[in-house]
């Protein structure tokens, strides 16, 4: 029994000829009385009783029309609701905090003009639990600024930024030469939370070096970071983006430090298993385009 007998069932019943029927439903006669013959040997019924070439509907046939017409306009609703979602559904972003300060609003402006209906629900959190969300499939998608640890996820590079050490603008480190990060830990150092890529970063280049580091301040609030460096109570390392418009302001300057020289690749994450709608599809392009606008920050 398929959708197709119960429509084909409803035209005969309507018309209550499989002659006009058939015309209606562009099919041969004999397609039409063999569906029928199907669902009388289906159910063991009778749905018409034959008489003087005409047909007339039984018992059973109203039931099922009942029932026929509830399950047809029932599929009819579902095709209509599954094809609005194409445009008016559902995505769950993630996005590290960082990301989601400078790139996130851009993108998603995007993609909402592309999808007026669509309801967007963004989720910040560092790379890690990013990371988890995605291959626990409670994300559909998510912009992270490291690589990603699980060979589950598939990782599309979009961006480049730079991590920048930053001070206030009459700190003392401007007026040195040839700063090493032996240096930059005689000074109460701020950065972002642990778990974050820059604080995992960060870490790791002070351990390759072998000098120990203990941070003054780790703050998921690269605002937070900021004010203090420009009240003098300390220097950060924070990606290029999230200061850019305080140094353009002259609140807060630039330290250069050969060692801290440090590219980093943005990248949007999915699930290898996920299924790529038209919509993430879009998302996708979205990012990369804005990363090819903003593909050098310091330029």
């Amino acid at each position: 029994m398929t959708l197709r007998h119960l429509m084909i069932f409803i035209k005969v019943y309507e018309q209550k000829s499989i002659t006009k029927a058939a015309n209606q439903l562009h099919l041969a006669q004999p397609a039409v009385s063999l569906v029928i013959k199907e669902i009388e040997n289906h159910y063991q019924i009778t749905l018409f009783d034959r008489m003087n070439r005409k047909i007339y509907p039984t018992f059973h046939a109203d039931r099922l029309y009942e029932y026929a017409i509830s399950i047809v306009d029932l599929f009819e609703q579902m095709e209509k609701e599954m094809e609005n979602c194409k445009e008016n559904g559902v995505i769950k972003i993630g996005s590290s905090i960082t990301n989601s300060h400078y790139v996130l609003p851009n993108v998603i402006k995007s993609l909402q003009d592309h999808y007026p209906e669509l309801k967007i629900i963004t989720y910040v959190n560092n790379t890690k639990v990013l990371e988890k969300q995605i291959l626990e499939n409670k994300l559909d998608i998510a912009i992270i600024e490291s690589q990603p640890e699980s060979n589950n996820v598939i990782k599309i590079p979009f961006m480049t930024d730079y991590l920048t050490v930053i001070a206030s603008k009459d700190h003392q480190l401007l007026n040195k030469n040839n700063i090493d990060l032996s240096t930059l830990v005689k000074y109460p150092f701020f950065t972002r939370e642990k778990g974050s890529s820059v604080n995992t970063l960060l870490k790791s280049v002070f351990q390759t070096k072998q000098i120990p580091i203990n941070f003054a301040m780790e703050s998921i609030s690269s605002q937070a970071i900021i004010k203090n460096v420009e009240y003098g109570l300390g220097i950060a390392c924070l990606p290029y983006m999230l200061v850019k418009s305080a140094l353009k302001q002259g609140s807060i300057k630039e330290v250069i430090v050969p060692d801290l020289q440090i590219k980093r690749q943005y990248h949007v994450i999915y699930h290898y298993r996920k299924n790529v709608s038209t919509i993430i599809n879009d998302f996708i392009n979205i990012c990369i385009e804005f990363g090819k606008y903003h593909q050098d920050l310091k330029q």
